[in-house]
């Protein structure tokens, strides 16, 4: 893995000393995060990346990972739906006591003895209930909380109250009830020396489009997300057939993984693959298929326009990924995208579908005009979105709670 000093060509060498000013400042404090996965989605990306890099560093920190059973994160996944605006989902008496039975079970068993401990999301969010010592506890919540599901937010309120301080993406996104709370508003960041997002040749590129029976030679678009109901890859395939009618060489790549805290990932993977029919110029390809960080990175260097359609979005660091190789932007105004792509200079944000059609078609037409939006969106990133800033605002967290320095 990458050290600290190895990030100093990216962001300088002026940094790379403040975060290890920073860091010899709480050295001998003891830091855990815990998530509900090592592997897919966001959080698992962050958290691979900043553990080692707080090592690097010498700082005492740790990942923990909760175990829980089908149900417990088919109810988790209930939750996090409905804290991002489903209105209809309901949760029984046995699904809540399930869920903190489980997280009372994880309490026991997983080291939270810590000077500062940082939960991420709703699947863990119990445990400051059962495993509280000492420390500071926060609860980084990587959701859009805009319009919650009152019945389901009441329900995990009782638990966020309980924390000490809160992090989250944007200003907007906090509850009101939290205004009392000590709040951080920290966007995630991407890790450019790892395996998905550094460097790699264009014979490796063209190689892991070869294996996977997508021709170099013909126009690219392409989404990278999870299978859900949020990030509307049956609207990406919708696009693709309109542009296609422009662009009649174009291809679509939608690349997804299957996360175990993701009980809905393969339905709408199913779904996914149902409505893109026979169509061999769609490639829906998956972690099942090979697909890993590697060839996700060479993926999303090959494509002419990123996509990026969700309904509801967090942030979207598949955003970041694209935006950090030079590739512009497609996306639905929503969520944390915007703070990513700034429309007509990092790309092009859209309130529908038809206006995704228009921007993609603009992009694939005129390449002069996607090599400007591209240099525009690395720069951007470079100076807001990189791992090494959101592991300066851990470290100022840290100062922050435990020295009141």
């Amino acid at each position: 893995m990458p050290g600290i000093q190895d990030y100093k060509g990216i962001v300088g060498g002026d940094e790379i000393n403040e975060l290890v000013r920073l860091a010899n400042r709480i050295k001998g404090i003891k830091i855990v995060h815990v998530n509900a996965t090592r592997y897919g989605g966001g959080v698992a990306e962050i958290l691979k990346s900043l553990m080692p890099l707080m090592k690097s560093l010498g700082l005492d920190a740790r990942w923990e990972v909760i175990k829980g059973d089908r149900e417990f994160f088919t109810v988790t996944k209930s939750i996090h739906n409905a804290l991002q605006g489903n209105k209809s989902i309901k949760l029984s008496n046995d699904m809540k006591e399930h869920y903190i039975n489980i997280n009372r079970v994880n309490a026991r068993e997983i080291d939270l003895d810590a000077d500062l401990v940082i939960i991420h999301d709703p699947q863990p969010l119990p445990l400051i209930e059962f495993g509280r010592k000492d420390g500071k506890w926060v609860w980084r919540c990587h959701i859009d909380l805009t319009d919650p599901n009152i019945e389901v937010w009441s329900f995990i309120k009782k638990y966020v109250l309980k924390y000490d301080a809160l992090i989250f993406t944007m200003e907007k996104y906090v509850h009101k009830e939290l205004r009392s709370k000590k709040i951080y508003i920290i966007p995630p960041a991407i890790d450019p020396l790892s395996e998905k997002n550094k460097e790699i040749s264009v014979s490796e590129v063209l190689r892991i489009l070869n294996k996977f029976g997508v021709d170099p030679d013909r126009p690219i678009i392409g989404q990278v997300s999870r299978f859900d109901p949020w990030k509307n890859t049956l609207g990406v395939i919708d696009l693709y057939r309109k542009v296609r009618e422009k662009v009649p060489k174009v291809q679509l790549l939608l690349i997804g993984s299957f996360a175990h805290d993701d009980p809905e990932g393969f339905e709408w993977y199913r779904k996914t693959i149902e409505y893109a029919g026979n169509d061999r110029d769609i490639h829906i390809l998956t972690d099942k298929d090979g697909v890993g960080d590697r060839e996700v990175n060479a993926f999303q260097r090959s494509f002419s326009v990123a996509l990026q359609l969700s309904i509801r979005e967090g942030f979207g660091l598949a955003v970041t990924e694209a935006l950090w190789k030079g590739v512009p932007v497609v996306a639905t105004n929503v969520g944390g995208i915007p703070l990513q792509v700034i429309d007509g200079v990092t790309g092009f944000l859209v309130n529908n579908i038809s206006e995704a059609i228009e921007r993609t078609i603009l992009l694939l037409k005129r390449p002069w005009l996607s090599r400007i939006l591209g240099h525009n969106g690395r720069e951007h990133v470079r100076r807001n979105f990189l791992i090494t800033r959101l592991l300066k605002d851990h470290l100022r967290i840290a100062l922050d709670l435990l020295t009141n320095k």
